[in-house]
C-alpha cells in the first residue's frame, strides 16, 4: 500500500504471519475492543486518525517501553519513504531515518501497518462476528 502523509510518500508492506503474531499478542486486548473500528480503517483510511489513532494511542501511553517497542518497531520496519528516486526504509537498527517523521506521523504509519496486516485477523475474532448480526 502507497500513501502520502505531510508531503512525503511512503510504501507500506505486510507484517511478516511471525510478526503479525508479536504485534497481535501485545495488541489482542486492545484489538478485540476495537475490532468494529479496525474493519471501518480498511473501508476508509481516512477513519485511522479520527477513530482508531487517539485509541492506540491511549493504550500505548499505558504499556511498558518493552510493550510498546515490541508493536512499533516492526510496523515501522516495513515502512519505507520515497527519497531521491528509491525507498529507503523509515526505521532500522533502532533509529528512524528521517528526522521531520513527528510523533504523530510515526504513529499513523504503525496504525496503517497495523491495520493493514492485521485487519483479516480481526474480523476472525469471536466478539467482531457477533457485533457485525443483526438484532432480533
Amino acid at each position: 500500500m502507497e500513501l502520502e502523509m505531510k508531503g512525503a510518500s511512503y510504501r507500506i508492506a505486510k507484517l511478516s504471519v511471525f510478526e503479525q503474531l508479536k504485534v497481535a499478542r501485545k495488541l489482542l486486548p486492545l484489538l478485540a475492543e476495537l475490532a468494529t473500528d479496525f474493519r471501518e480503517a480498511q473501508e476508509d483510511p481516512a477513519s485511522v486518525m479520527d477513530n482508531l489513532l487517539p485509541k492506540i494511542a491511549e493504550a500505548i501511553s499505558g504499556m511498558s517501553e518493552e510493550d510498546c517497542n515490541a508493536i512499533i518497531h516492526p510496523c515501522l520496519g516495513v515502512v519505507s519513504r520515497e527519497h531521491m528516486q528509491a525507498w529507503v526504509p523509515v526505521f532500522t537498527q533502532g533509529s528512524l531515518a528521517f528526522d521531520d517523521i513527528d510523533l504523530m506521523t510515526m504513529l499513523q504509519l504503525v496504525a496503517r501497518v497495523v491495520a493493514d496486516s492485521l485487519g483479516n485477523f480481526l474480523q476472525e475474532l469471536p466478539g467482531a462476528a457477533m457485533q457485525e448480526q443483526p438484532a432480533a
